[in-house]
């Protein structure tokens, strides 16, 4: 959850209600109110509320409303009051620009919110009704277990039929590897540096989600040819260098960003990696044969005893990198069908709970990088494209019609 402690803690005056439990009314349309108002008295409805944000930024991702008959599709973000708005910054903080819907729990006060963003203060609408209670939201379903009410024809399919949503992930996954496969071959055509194209593509894996372009530019500033052989002089020399070059083109993320996960902590694992072995890694992971489980056990524990990274990260790096790259050179002549399991991210969690439903048991995927790597491959070519109307996916009538 976001770091915002203010957010978490219910003011006095509020009783039972948090923020948390008005992102929860929000995000539910069993809980939300069916005939919404904005505090002008312009109809509101909501076609979806929006991907749960876990990270900073708004509360919901592109949330779909439509404000007096016009649809609108931006971000939400949650508050008490309609001050805490200017309370937390937002006003100045270029991240909720794209908000077009504050939904607070008390009305009054004022903020000043991006142009044409509606307002609608939902405790106006619940704060009397006797059947409502905060006691009875089970905070800790969400987002996970309870999914904003639209339809979900994949469930339908797969929920009943293991097999067949097994067999749509490898194949999905297999597709994903093989995508990054043919992207790396036309690295190596237009740069014709082996190494250093195998250097560029760890070092942003090494920087995550939030620094992975700063890495890769960190890559290209510092050349793996020209990193000092001695490990405290390569991390030194990594640093002086995202301090400097780096910092001038790529903004680094360090707000919100897991301890394991700073720019710190991953330059000492990137100096771990490749100081003084130039190509020396990339002749290791060589002598492993990835299109079998060992080899691919194999290669994670040394990625790991090398740097000290830890499993799911190094599953990430074998999966993302070391993998498509065996697959592009021919070293492998397919995609593996099994990948050391790697952490499950949000995007991919939320898919298997479209996929399967609240109830399904995520060891069925977690166990196998490549099922993980499938769910990411939907979420992208399928999910973002059907969202908010699953009812026109893609991947449901293509299984449709194949079946």
């Amino acid at each position: 959850m976001k770091s915002r402690s203010s957010s978490k803690a219910p003011y006095p005056e509020c009783g039972p209600i948090s923020e948390r439990h008005v992102q929860a009314l929000w995000y539910d349309g069993a809980l939300r109110p069916e005939s919404l108002r904005t505090v002008e008295g312009v109809p509101l409805k909501v076609i979806d509320p929006g991907t749960w944000n876990l990270e900073a930024g708004p509360d919901f991702l592109g949330a779909v409303v439509e404000v007096g008959g016009t649809r609108m599709r931006g971000d939400v973000e949650v508050h008490l009051r309609a001050i805490d708005w200017t309370v937390h910054g937002h006003g100045t903080d270029p991240a909720y620009a794209n908000v077009v819907v504050h939904v607070t729990w008390h009305a009054g006060g004022c903020a000043r919110l991006p142009p044409g963003c509606a307002e609608v203060c939902l405790g106006q609408f619940l704060r009397a009704r006797s059947d409502f209670s905060p006691d009875e939201i089970d905070l800790s379903a969400y987002p996970y277990a309870r999914l904003a009410a639209s339809p979900r024809p994949c469930e339908a399919v797969f929920a009943r039929n293991p097999d067949l949503f097994l067999g749509v992930l490898k194949a999905a996954g297999s597709r994903r590897i093989e995508g990054k496969a043919r992207r790396l071959k036309a690295l190596f055509v237009r740069r014709g540096e082996r190494a250093q194209v195998f250097y560029s593509e760890v070092m942003a894996a090494l920087g995550y989600k939030h620094n992975t372009a700063a890495f890769r530019a960190l890559a290209e500033a510092l050349p793996w040819s020209e990193l000092p052989e001695e490990r405290g002089a390569a991390e030194t020399a990594l640093a002086c260098a995202a301090g400097l070059g780096v910092a001038r083109e790529a903004r680094w993320r360090t707000a919100n960003v897991r301890p394991a996960n700073s720019p710190e902590r991953r330059l000492a694992e990137a100096a771990a990696l490749f100081a003084g072995s130039y190509p020396g890694l990339l002749r290791e992971l060589d002598a492993f044969d990835l299109a079998s489980e060992e080899g691919q056990r194999c290669a994670c524990a040394m990625l790991r005893s090398r740097a000290g990274i830890g499993a799911g990260r190094a599953a990430a790096i074998l999966a993302n990198v070391v993998t498509p790259f065996a697959l592009a050179e021919s070293r492998i002549p397919r995609a593996p069908q099994w990948l050391c399991p790697e952490d499950v991210s949000s995007p991919a969690r939320l898919t298997a709970f479209r996929m399967l439903g609240r109830d399904h048991n995520p060891a069925l995927y977690s166990g196998n990088g490549l099922l993980v790597q499938g769910l990411i491959h939907i979420h992208r070519e399928f999910c973002l494209a059907a969202h908010p109307d699953c009812s026109n996916c893609a991947l449901v009538s293509h299984i449709g019609e194949s079946s």
